[in-house]
């Protein structure tokens, strides 16, 4: 998916400052064939939805777009994909569609030996086994899998015989692919795959793969505010230690994955925030964060210096800037999280200078203080200042450990009690 940035301007920045909500776009925008989003606004006699995605810039004007709206027709194919961990429970025997198989496991398969597969696609109600195809290095057949709670393993049938297969690897894949009732589109909570082309000024789609999203409205208390935390893997870090510190005050909530630099931040917000007019999916406070990777630099072993940022400190302020004009829009409290400390220099695939966090936070501070009613949350100080993080201090990894995530929650927690007007607790 090719995401064009540019600079904002300052005629453009009040253009998107005068915006009192996300546009919606109906025509088709670039790279909606394939592109991955939220359904939203689910209009069954239109035959249409709201899909929610990454934001894509218009090179002339500088505008982002994140909603379109699509069509499906008589013809759509919906398609309902389940993650799954294991094979438990499967009723079997089915179809299923091994692919992803490396030269060495293809050889295997076509001598009828065991072999292993990266995914596996389950397909309930196909009847078709298509067989083996070493060119594609894939097979589909009848495949009974193995007992047990953590099965990962089975045998499929191939030429009439049956051949052990395991899926195995760092990105193995297990999932159910079964036909989609449209009709269910508006109940729930999903994330769609579109394929299809603009036809009549408007993408009509062709298939689609949709898989459920927990719905937070059957899990939160309706009578605690909702906080939403964006950040990088440092919040992931704290954000069980976050959680329980607001346990009976606030249902929280983080950005899914890692939220990653400032460009992101601005490509991904409004996916990230989601309906939030809607009740029950709207946010109270929302404290945001980016930095570790923004101050990302290339490393030159040959002379021992640090390249160019990831993204340089001018485009970072804009970037914010951007992020402050969407966040504003939800009417929630906000929140900025200074970026914590590079102990030490990195000279990795993740190169970062020691102190280059000061430089970025206090590039950030410049904007916060544009907008004085943003609270901030200084994690920076938290670990500058406290002993619970000399032994962290001696490294070069700029993650924590359980005992000093407890401690960042707990700072985190802190500021959005404030922000609530609740007391700081413990």
């Amino acid at each position: 998916m090719k995401i064009i940035r540019a600079s904002i301007t300052r005629a453009t920045c009040m253009l998107i400052l005068a915006l009192s909500s996300p546009p919606v776009w109906s025509a088709a925008g670039q790279g909606l064939n394939g592109a991955t989003g939220s359904v939203f606004k689910v209009n069954p006699e239109q035959r249409s939805f709201e899909l929610l995605k990454e934001t894509e810039y218009d090179p002339k004007t500088d505008i982002g777009r994140s909603r379109f709206t699509v069509y499906w027709n008589d013809q759509t194919r919906f398609t309902k994909v389940t993650e799954r961990t294991s094979f438990e429970g499967l009723a079997a025997p089915v179809i299923a569609d091994f692919n992803g198989l490396d030269e060495k496991n293809t050889k295997a398969l076509s001598e009828g030996m065991p072999f292993v597969a990266s995914k596996v696609s389950l397909l309930p109600g196909e009847k078709n086994a298509g067989g083996f195809s070493a060119e594609r290095r894939q097979v589909v057949g009848w495949f009974t899998p193995d007992s047990g709670p953590t099965a990962k393993s089975g045998s499929i049938q191939v030429n009439g015989k049956p051949v052990k297969v395991s899926v195995r690897g760092a990105k193995s894949r297990i999932e159910v692919r079964e036909a989609f009732n449209v009709a269910d589109l508006g109940k729930g909570l999903w994330k769609a795959t579109l394929r299809g082309a603009e036809t009549d000024g408007r993408f009509l789609i062709t298939s689609m793969d949709v898989q459920a999203l927990e719905d937070p409205r059957k899990s939160d208390d309706p009578k605690l505010p909702r906080v939403l935390v964006v950040g990088d893997s440092i919040s992931m870090n704290y954000h069980e230690a976050a959680k329980r510190a607001l346990a009976g005050v606030a249902n929280y909530h983080r950005n899914e994955g890692n939220a990653s630099s400032s460009t992101a931040g601005v490509a991904n917000m409004e996916l990230w925030l989601g309906d939030y007019k809607e009740r029950g999916l709207h946010w109270d406070v929302i404290q945001f964060n980016h930095g570790l990777h923004d101050l990302k630099q290339t490393y030159d072993a040959s002379t021992n210096t640090f390249g160019a940022h990831s993204v340089p400190l001018d485009d970072y302020k804009k970037n914010l800037e951007k992020e402050i004009t969407i966040l504003k829009r939800t009417g929630a409290k906000l929140i900025w999280c200074s970026t914590t400390p590079v102990p030490n220099d990195n000279k990795g695939t993740y190169a970062r200078h020691k102190g280059a966090e000061l430089d970025f936070n206090r590039a950030a501070l410049e904007v916060m203080k544009l907008h004085p009613e943003i609270l901030i949350t200084d994690l920076h100080q938290v670990v500058d200042g406290s002993p619970v993080f000399d032994t962290w201090r001696k490294g070069n990894d700029v993650h924590f450990n359980r005992g000093e995530q407890t401690r960042l929650g707990e700072a985190v927690a802190a500021t959005i009690r404030k922000a609530l007007s609740l007391p700081s607790g413990k």
